[in-house]
């Protein structure tokens, strides 16, 4: 159960062998957002299972899969509640004693990449360290290059992460970029050259912003 007493399903993955408490663990947001995991196999779970870490893939609101309404809990949810919805079932594997509290990693792509970057700066009190694959760090910006690019693509992303001006303050407050100040964790950052949704730049800017405030 999230805070707000909204029901998040999840995956867990254990280590082969382990009696399932006190692991070390990697959440492990999907991207999309408007996507989901599934109980198929899952190359990065079991690689990382494989590794003794315990992975946690919430189906946060926003997630498909699950009927409309939880799909559409997620609009203009970015970095608030479809964030907590991570951080929730983070804590409830470390109240259950599946999870060490002081070794908690988060990593993704694409959406699952800005969740990333968002965990280390908007909670840097629960994450060790983060790994971004092709993240959005800076949502403003995001929203223009979607604009540029196609009114269609531009529209679909407003219509679920918001407007620049109307917006605007919020989406300042839960873009990563914009609050590397706060965080504390090193942060990997993995971006291809040529993605056709999220421009390299949203990784390459983060990188120049965590240098400058001596980051690692």
């Amino acid at each position: 159960q999230a805070r707000d007493g909204m029901t998040i399903p999840a995956y867990l993955t254990l280590p082969p062998g382990s009696n399932g408490k006190n692991l070390p663990l990697v959440v492990m947001p999907h991207g999309g957002p408007h996507s989901r995991d599934s109980a198929s196999f899952d190359p990065w779970a079991q690689f990382l299972a494989s590794r003794g870490y315990a992975v946690l893939q919430p189906q946060f609101r926003g997630s498909s899969g699950f009927g409309a309404k939880h799909l559409d809990a997620g609009k203009f949810k970015w970095g608030l509640e479809m964030q907590n919805d991570l951080s929730d079932g983070m804590k409830y594997l470390v109240a259950n004693g599946t999870a060490d509290s002081s070794k908690v990693c988060i990593y993704g792509w694409s959406y699952g990449g800005y969740a990333a970057m968002a965990g280390l700066a908007l909670t840097p009190e629960y994450y060790k360290c983060g790994a971004s694959g092709a993240g959005v760090s800076d949502l403003l910006l995001f929203l223009g290059d979607s604009s540029r690019k196609g009114e269609g693509r531009g529209k679909f992303w407003k219509d679920y992460i918001g407007s620049p001006i109307s917006d605007r303050d919020r989406l300042i407050a839960t873009s990563p970029i914009k609050q590397v100040g706060k965080i504390r964790a090193p942060l990997l950052l993995i971006h291809p050259k040529d993605d056709t949704v999220v421009p390299l730049r949203q990784s390459t800017m983060m990188a120049d912003a965590m240098k400058a405030a001596g980051k690692p």
